[in-house]
C-alpha cells in the first residue's frame, strides 16, 4: 500500500463516518502514505450515490465526487455501535482516528471520545462536526451556507445591493477536512512524547479563521466589514471582457493606467475620467467597453501571460476545461489520471495538494468497493502483523 518513505508510511488511520470533511481528511492523509482504513455500515457512505458518476472498467456507475473523497484507501464493512469488537480490534491497529461530520451519528453509534481517549491512550481521536463536540450548538445541523454565514464570511460577500453571496460548492467541508489534516500530523508527531489526544474540529471554527483581516480591522479601528459598494473601480480586479471569457487587472502606483493602456493599445485609458479609482467606478461601463473592443480578438490566457511578462497585475478567468490543460497545474503534475473511464475515455481529477520535493502524491489504488477489504483487514493475520 506505501511507499517505504513516504512521510506517513506506517501510521494508520481509521475513518468513520459520513459527510465530505472527514473522507477528505482522511485521503489528504492517505495521500502521505497512510494506511487509512474506511469504515462503512452495510448502507455505505451516502456519498456514494452523489453525482455525477463515471463508468468504471467494470461497467459499473460510481460517484466521482466519492472517488476524489477516497482513492487511496481500504475499505471494511462495520458497524462502530453493534460490531464492538471488531471495531475494538481495528482501533488498536491504529495511531489517528478520524471521526465525522454527523454530530448525531456518534450518540448513534455510542460513540464516546473521552471513553476511547481512557481505553486508547496512545491514539490520536480527532471529530469534525459543524459546531463541535461541546457547547450549546453542539448537537445543531448545518449546510455549506449556514457555515459560511455563522462563520462571518457572507458580512462582507457580494455586493451591497444584493443577498450576501455564498462561495460555490461546499468549501467550508474540504476546508474543515484540510485543517484537520493538519491537526492530526501535528498530534502524530507530539504523540511519542506526550501520547495521545482528542482534537474537537469545529467547521463553522474553521470558516471564521478566514476573517484575518475583518476582526483585526475592527479590533483596531473599530470598522466593520460590509459587502462591497455596487459601483466600484474595474482596475482593482474586477472581471472584464476579453476575447472569449474575463480578465482582471489592477493598477498601482507601481503599474500605472499608462502602462495597461500601452499595453491593450488603446489610449483611451489615459483619458482624464479614467485617472483616478473614484473616476473609473463612475465610468465602469466605458472601462469594461475600452477592453471589450481592444481585446476582442485577444484570448484571456494570451492578456494575462502578456501582461505577467510586461509586470503588470493582472488574471483571467479559466473554464474548467482550461484548469484540465493549464500550463502550470501541468508542471506541478496537479492531476492524476484515475483508474476506470468516463464515457469511455481516461479522466482526470485534482490530485495534488501540496507538492513535495522527495515524496510525490500518488495515486496508490481508486476509492474501495463497500466492504473490499473487510475479511483482508479484520483478519487475524493482518491484526497480528501490525
Amino acid at each position: 500500500m506505501n511507499g517505504p518513505h513516504a512521510p506517513l508510511a506506517r501510521v494508520r488511520v481509521v475513518e468513520v463516518g459520513v459527510g465530505l470533511a472527514t473522507p477528505f481528511a482522511a485521503r489528504l492523509l492517505g495521500d502521505l502514505g497512510a494506511d487509512v482504513v474506511k469504515v462503512e455500515t452495510a448502507a455505505g457512505d451516502p456519498t456514494r450515490s452523489a453525482a455525477p458518476f463515471y463508468r468504471a472498467d467494470d461497467g459499473d456507475e460510481r460517484s466521482a465526487l466519492f472517488e476524489y473523497l477516497n482513492f487511496n484507501k481500504r475499505g471494511v464493512v462495520l458497524d462502530p455501535g453493534t460490531d464492538r469488537a471488531e471495531f475494538d480490534e481495528l482501533l488498536s491497529t491504529a495511531q489517528i482516528l478520524l471521526i465525522g461530520d454527523d454530530f448525531a451519528q456518534l450518540a448513534r453509534w455510542d460513540i464516546d471520545v473521552t471513553a476511547l481517549h481512557a481505553a486508547y491512550p496512545d491514539l490520536v481521536i480527532e471529530t469534525l462536526t459543524p459546531f463541535g463536540i461541546t457547547g450549546p450548538k453542539a448537537g445543531w445541523k448545518a449546510t455549506d451556507l449556514i457555515l459560511q454565514a455563522a462563520g462571518g464570511l457572507l458580512s462582507f460577500s457580494g455586493t451591497a445591493e444584493r443577498a450576501p453571496l455564498k462561495r460555490g460548492l461546499r468549501q467550508s467541508t474540504y476546508e474543515a477536512g484540510l485543517t484537520a489534516a493538519y491537526a492530526a500530523q501535528a498530534a502524530l508527531l507530539g504523540a511519542p512524547q506526550y501520547g495521545g489526544t482528542v482534537i474537537d474540529v469545529s467547521m463553522v471554527e474553521c470558516v471564521a479563521s478566514e476573517l484575518v483581516l475583518t476582526i483585526p480591522e475592527y479590533t483596531f479601528s473599530g470598522a466593520v466589514s460590509t459587502r462591497r459598494p455596487t459601483v466600484i473601480d474595474p482596475l482593482s480586479g474586477d472581471p472584464l471582457p476579453a476575447g472569449s471569457g474575463y480578465v482582471s487587472a489592477q493598477v498601482t502606483i507601481n503599474t500605472p493606467i499608462g502602462d495597461l493602456a500601452d499595453f491593450i493599445g488603446d489610449e483611451r485609458l489615459t483619458e482624464p475620467q479614467f485617472a483616478t479609482p473614484e473616476g473609473r467606478a463612475t465610468h465602469a461601463g466605458a472601462v469594461a467597453e475600452v477592453f471589450r473592443s481592444a481585446l476582442a480578438d485577444v484570448q484571456p490566457r494570451d492578456f494575462f501571460e502578456g501582461a505577467s511578462a510586461r509586470g503588470l497585475l493582472a488574471g483571467f478567468v479559466q473554464t474548467a476545461d482550461q484548469l484540465l490543460e493549464c500550463p502550470h497545474l501541468d508542471a506541478r503534475a496537479a492531476f492524476h489520471t484515475m483508474p476506470g473511464t468516463l464515457n469511455g475515455r481516461p479522466w482526470r481529477m485534482p490530485v495534488v495538494t501540496a507538492a513535495f520535493s522527495r515524496t510525490a502524491t500518488t495515486v496508490r489504488c481508486a476509492a474501495p468497493l463497500l466492504g473490499e477489504h473487510t475479511a483482508e483487514i479484520l483478519s487475524p493475520a493482518e491484526a497480528g502483523a501490525r
